[in-house]
């Protein structure tokens, strides 16, 4: 069953539709008081209420869930596993016991422009707003705020899994490299 994610709050709040009524919760757990409380004063069956409320968050905003391949979406945001994969890598790098060894702005600068040119180069800024603006903090985070011309348009490395725009500027040696990389990477020289 899909549940949602307790620490992201849906557009407009916790809420619930029952019929013609909207019936809004402080927090989650608040949420399935309210709806069970309106149902049983409304002279309504109380039905399966957690349920119901999981479904209607998880139709509603899948990106918001836990387990939402169970639940019928019509749309997907191919970018949420890249983007899940990203903050798992800069986590990693911000939790390394060793410091990070970075690279020079013109180093990052060629490689930005490798990226730039790559096809395994792709956008992951999609999906939750709030997902995306953490995992965009946690990446400058890393790479100390530096920034090159080019490395503003980078996107994430389908093949490695990170971000492009920070990982320019580390020392090779910070990487695990794939067995698939492609030959024109700047990893590979």
């Amino acid at each position: 069953m899909a549940k949602p994610i307790l620490g992201m709050i849906p557009p407009s709040g916790w809420h619930y539709i029952d019929g013609d009524a909207r019936l809004n919760g402080s927090t989650y757990s608040n949420l399935l008081s309210v709806v069970e409380s309106y149902r049983a004063e409304n002279h309504l069956p109380i039905g399966d209420v957690e349920g119901d409320v999981n479904s209607y968050i998880c139709t509603n905003w899948p990106t918001f869930c836990h387990g939402v391949d169970m639940v019928s979406v019509t749309s997907v945001n191919p970018s949420g596993e890249l983007l899940n994969d990203i903050q798992v890598w800069a986590k990693n790098l911000q939790n390394a016991n060793k410091p990070l060894m970075y690279v020079t702005d013109e180093l990052a600068e060629e490689r930005a422009k490798t990226c730039r040119a790559c096809e395994f180069n792709t956008n992951w800024r999609g999906g939750c707003s709030s997902c995306v603006n953490a995992t965009d903090r946690l990446s400058a985070s890393i790479r100390q705020g530096r920034e090159t011309k080019s490395s503003a348009v980078l996107g994430g490395c389908i093949k490695m899994r990170h971000d492009n725009r920070s990982a320019i500027f580390f020392d090779k040696e910070t990487f695990d490299r794939a067995n698939n990389m492609p030959t024109n990477c700047w990893l590979n020289i």
